[in-house]
């Protein structure tokens, strides 16, 4: 009996103990001659321990074998090769008491009572339950989260879940209980280490067990030739011991060796070797993570990446990535996304005008003329001759103007190489961030270019990518539609007022040549009195066209004049110590190289001070130089006002009025020219339906004026409202501490007043509402 209850307790079937093999069957041979009490002890025995242990055993070895995560099927062997190992020499132990009659178990008479036997495995049944419970909690579906492909995951645990469950279960109160925990917890720490450990140590990305890898892989297509793959990171899966700047630390270090391990490889045609200088470094950054004790420290982690960072940024980082190519990209990026260069903007304005004016119908009904231009279809090759004459345009432009230097040829060589305009892919918007940005509340701006939603990308060469990411260039592609939207509403304003017939009747009229002398006198007051009569019409249409164009000048100059000059300012003392430094360093190789004979290069003086300083900089590495350009967009987006939802539908929705109310005029303009033309030429039946035209065109421009003065007075209404939010909601003055990175603060303004004050003294909301 007492061996049928040694194997019952290894998890072995014993028909003494049930008639199934199972503890809670109570029809086994022994159960129908015992006391309740022995029952009660009985069961201790056979489900507490035996029952236990042979689910735990069961389900571990299943996770083992099926398990995604490397980490918890570290945890789960670990349970079955030490804990249950532990367990079952125990029951090995009491055998061997037994067999030996020890007295801790064995009584008078040679008696072996069950009591002793329960007592003998004090404290199993409770290290058992536990070990269930965490079996238990492997194989349950977590909460919701979000896989590598951007699907909802339900799977089992994560190995960030379990690693964070263990380390709550450390003070459960039980020692022997902490005892488990801590050498779980060193298992998958050790586990998710060696993990880590390829991608931080080699740049290489596992090739197994990456389904709960916070580090992410996709491969992007470039052009339908080529793809190469994008990194990012899956917060869900980020343990909660690692920070958010140690996470990005992680990722730039991988990165940054992929990109040399990548450099090698074109150098010398092998991928597989490795290069001297990261060999040399990789005794340190290996004693860096071997110094790290169990379980990890928060701060001893991020110290120990921290090493490693900086360690790779001043030795291999310094020629990969040096700051001059990366201001080269930053100021593309300004001058073209950010119209810095306004010819860029007219030019692309200007192409787009004409190939939607050769696309229209010049006999086409005036009837719903914003329905007009939304159901023409644009194709991917006319989207892509826009740009193409917009160089052109610029080309020509530099031709002529012998301001332009070789500089400004270049950069408009490499704009032209890694810029494109798109149509926007439908499922652009279901594509799942990297990582936990909130994104922007604001309207679409991005279909007033083209009829279809047209989206200017960057295609981000290697290296570039260390520190602009394709969450940036997106951002960069938005504030760009934006800007250019309030760019293009402001022309189109602009040339309302070219529209002579309409705005002045120049020179006097004439009547008409078949008409005697007397009732020429009449037909020419006719002809004033009808001019009269349309200047009275059009005068408060003509006013709520300036205040529109004014406000839209206004704005437009906040934005560029202040906003992204001032945020670019900023961001650019910032980097011209950094830059300073590194022309200092390839001016000192240039001069060694060249000898004590050759020309003498000097540096730039006193740009290596730093702008929150006086003490000198060192180079920016890039991961520095990431954070601190993230910072300066998130700051030039709030400043910007993207992120305020009320003030971009509202400006979204006055955009469509100013297009419905030019192409209103221009029509109205064509009318009136062909009514005077048929009036003048004595044809009744045409002169009629041109009247009639003229007076519909007349009611639609009524409504379309006010559509527009409204638009004018909420937007002006919205901008007080914003510039009336607490100082403490809004940062100013680079007042931000969240926001500073490695000494870098970015712009922030002092309010909307000075706009608002101009929109005051020039009294646009009245003038828009007569």
């Amino acid at each position: 009996m007492i061996h049928e209850l040694l194997l019952g307790i290894s998890g072995h079937p014993s028909p003494l103990l049930s008639s199934s093999g199972k503890a809670e069957d109570t029809n086994g041979l022994l159960q129908s001659v015992l006391s309740p009490a022995e029952k009660a002890l009985l069961h201790t025995l056979t489900q507490d321990l035996g029952e236990k242990n042979k689910k735990i055993r069961t389900n571990a070895s299943a996770i083992s074998s099926s398990h995604p995560s490397p980490v918890c099927r570290a945890v789960s062997n670990a349970i079955v090769s030490t804990h249950l190992a532990s367990f079952q020499r125990r029951i090995l132990e009491v055998e061997k008491d037994i067999l030996e009659q020890h007295a801790s178990i064995v009584g008078a008479y040679n008696i072996v009572s069950l009591s002793s036997i329960v007592g003998a495995f004090d404290g199993w049944g409770r290290k058992l339950e536990w070990l269930w419970r965490l079996i238990q909690f492997i194989q349950a579906p977590g909460p919701k989260t979000y896989s590598r492909s951007g699907q909802p995951y339900n799977g089992p645990s994560t190995a960030a879940e379990l690693m964070e469950h263990l380390r709550d279960s450390t003070h459960t109160g039980y020692p022997d209980i902490e005892q488990i925990v801590l050498n779980l917890l060193k298992v998958a720490e050790t586990a998710w280490l060696k993990q880590i450990s390829t991608w931080v140590l080699y740049g290489r990305y596992p090739t197994a067990g990456t389904a709960d890898f916070f580090i992410t892989q996709k491969s992007v297509n470039l052009n339908g030739l080529s793809s190469f793959n994008e990194y990012g990171i899956q917060y869900s899966f980020v343990p909660h011991f690692v920070t958010k700047d140690t996470a990005q630390s992680i990722l730039f270090i991988g990165k940054a060796l992929n990109h040399i391990r990548e450099r090698q490889h074109v150098l010398t045609n092998d991928s597989s070797k490795t290069s001297a200088q990261d060999l040399t470094l990789l005794p340190t950054h290996l004693a860096h993570l071997s110094s790290l004790e169990f379980p990890l420290s928060p701060s001893r982690f991020s110290a120990a990446i921290g090493a490693i960072r900086l360690s790779l940024s001043q030795n291999a980082l310094q020629k990969l990535l040096p700051m001059t190519k990366a201001m080269e990209i930053l100021r593309l990026l300004k001058d073209f996304f950010l119209l810095g260069n306004g010819e860029f903007a007219i030019a692309l304005i200007t192409a787009a005008d004409e190939r939607l004016t050769s696309r229209t119908r010049p006999e086409v009904s005036n009837q719903n003329l914003a329905s007009d231009l939304a159901s023409m279809t644009i194709k991917e090759g006319e989207v892509s001759a826009v740009l193409a004459r917009t160089w052109t345009a610029l080309a020509s432009l530099q031709s002529l103007d012998s301001t332009y230097d070789e500089v400004v040829d270049d950069q408009l060589d490499l704009a032209s190489e890694l810029i494109r305009l798109s149509i926007k892919s439908l499922n652009a918007s279901s594509i799942p961030s990297w990582g936990p940005t909130d994104k922007l509340s604001m309207a679409s701006f991005d279909d007033l270019l083209l009829p279809s939603s047209t989206v200017l990308s960057l295609r981000v060469p290697s290296p570039m990518d260390l520190f602009l990411t394709s969450s940036d260039v997106d951002t960069y592609s938005n504030i760009h539609a934006y800007l250019l939207a309030i760019r293009r509403a402001h022309l189109r304003l602009s040339k309302l007022f070219l529209l002579s017939v309409l705005r002045r009747d120049h020179p006097s009229p004439k009547p008409p040549t078949s008409l005697n002398h007397k009732d020429a006198f009449g037909a020419l007051a006719r002809i004033r009195g009808k001019a009269d009569q349309r200047t009275k019409n059009m005068r408060p249409i003509w006013t709520t066209v300036g205040s529109a164009a004014f406000f839209l000048a206004e704005v437009g100059e906040y934005f560029q004049g202040e906003v992204v000059k001032s945020s670019w300012s900023t961001f650019q003392s910032w980097l011209l110590p950094s830059l300073a430094s590194d022309m200092r360093s390839i001016n000192a190789s240039l001069m060694s190289s060249i000898g004590s004979g050759g020309r003498s290069y000097p540096s730039r003086p006193n740009s290596s001070r730093s702008s929150q300083g006086t003490a000198p900089h060192s180079p920016h590495d890039p991961e520095t130089l990431t954070q601190a350009h993230k910072a300066y967009l998130a700051a030039l987006e709030r400043e910007l006002l993207l992120g305020n939802f009320n003030f971009t539908t509202l400006l979204r929705r006055f955009m469509t009025s100013i297009d419905h109310l030019s192409a209103l005029m221009q029509r109205l303009n064509l009318t009136q020219q062909r009514l005077d033309w048929e009036t003048g030429t004595d044809v009744p039946n045409a002169a009629s339906s041109c009247a009639a035209e003229e007076h519909r065109l007349m009611e639609d421009l009524g409504t379309s004026r006010k559509k527009v003065a409204g638009g004018v007075q909420e937007l002006i209404d919205a901008l007080r409202a914003i510039d009336a939010t607490p100082i403490g909601g809004r940062p100013r003055n680079g007042k931000n501490a969240n926001m500073e990175h490695d000494g870098f603060v970015p712009w922030a303004g002092g309010g909307l007043d000075c706009l608002l004050l101009k929109f005051d003294y020039g009294n646009t909301e009245k003038l828009a509402m007569r």
